[in-house]
C-alpha cells in the first residue's frame, strides 16, 4: 500500500521535529508501507529534503520517493517553450536543468517563466518576470500555496510571489504543484495507484485524494488546518501524524 505523506507541517515545521512524527514512518515503514514524501515546497531538490527527513527523524529515505513541485513544473515545460526564467530557487534549476531545459537570466530571452519560492526575491528580478509573461511567455507556478508552517507561525509561500507576478501582470498561472495534474501525473508515473494521503492542508493534500476513488485522504492538526476548522473534503481528520499512521495501519488490519 502507498502513503502519500506531506513534509512543512506535518513531518516538522521549519527545523523542528512535530513530536511522535519520526517514530510514525518507521512504523509505517516497518508495516510494509510505500512511504512517498510529496511536497509543494520548491526550495529544496530531493537530495535536500531527503537529507532533513534523515536530520530530523533519523529515517534513510530514497530520493526515488521524493516528489516536489519543482519536479512537477518542470515535467509541464517542453523544449519549444524554453528558455526559461526562474522566479525562485535553485532546487527549481535544478529540476529544469534535470529536463534538459534552457535556463535564461535575460527576461527578454524567455518563452517560459517558473515561480516558486524566492527568499532571495528582488524588485528588478520580480520585474523581469512580470516583463516576459506580458510579453507572452508561458507562465507556471510550482504552487500557489500562501503560506507554510515554521517553528513559530507562518510564512509567506510561494503563492505571494505568483500574485504579485499575477497582479502585476493580468495573467492567471498554470499550476504544477498539488492538488494539481502535474503532480498527479508525476505519482502516476511512479506506478502511485491505490494510496492513503496524510497532509495538513484541505486545499493542496486533502484535495490531491478528492475524486480518487482509490485514495483515502487524513487531514492532520499539526500545521495549516486548525481543529475548529471544517475538515471536508478530507475522509478523516486526526491530531498528528502518529495517529494517522495509527489509523492506516487500523483500517489496513481490518481488510
Amino acid at each position: 500500500m502507498n502513503l502519500i505523506c506531506d513534509l512543512d507541517g506535518v513531518l516538522y515545521r521549519g527545523e523542528e521535529l512535530i513530536p511522535g512524527s519520526d517514530i510514525a514512518i518507521k512504523k509505517a515503514v516497518d508495516a510494509g508501507l510505500r512511504v512517498w514524501f510529496v511536497t509543494n515546497n520548491s526550495t529544496k531538490t530531493p537530495a535536500q529534503v531527503r537529507e532533513k527527513i534523515l536530520r530530523l527523524t533519523g529515517y534513510e529515505s530514497s530520493e526515488d520517493m521524493i516528489v516536489t513541485s519543482s519536479q512537477a513544473a518542470a515535467s509541464i515545460i517542453t523544449a519549444e517553450s524554453s528558455p526559461v526564467y526562474v522566479l525562485g530557487s535553485a532546487a527549481i534549476e535544478e529540476a529544469l536543468i534535470r529536463e534538459d531545459l534552457e535556463i535564461t537570466a535575460n527576461h527578454h530571452e524567455a518563452r517560459s517563466v517558473v515561480v516558486g519560492m524566492d527568499r532571495a526575491l528582488t524588485y528588478d528580478r520580480l520585474a523581469g518576470a512580470v516583463a516576459a509573461v506580458r510579453r507572452g511567455a508561458r507562465f507556471v507556478a510550482t504552487n500557489d500555496d500562501p503560506t507554510f508552517p515554521v517553528e513559530d507561525g507562518f510564512e509567506p509561500g510561494s503563492g505571494a510571489m505568483v500574485a504579485a507576478v499575477m497582479v502585476a501582470s493580468g495573467r492567471q498561472p498554470e499550476i504544477a504543484g498539488k492538488p494539481h495534474p502535474a503532480m498527479q501525473r508525476l505519482l502516476a508515473a511512479r506506478g502511485v495507484r491505490e494510496a492513503w494521503v496524510i497532509g495538513d492542508r484541505l486545499d493542496t493534500d486533502i484535495a490531491l485524494a478528492d475524486g480518487n476513488p482509490n485514495w483515502t485522504s487524513i487531514v492532520v492538526l499539526t500545521g495549516v488546518t486548525r481543529e475548529d476548522e471544517e475538515h471536508r473534503p478530507a475522509d478523516y481528520a486526526v491530531p498528528d501524524l502518529a495517529a494517522a499512521i495509527n489509523l492506516v495501519l487500523d483500517q489496513l488490519s481490518r481488510r
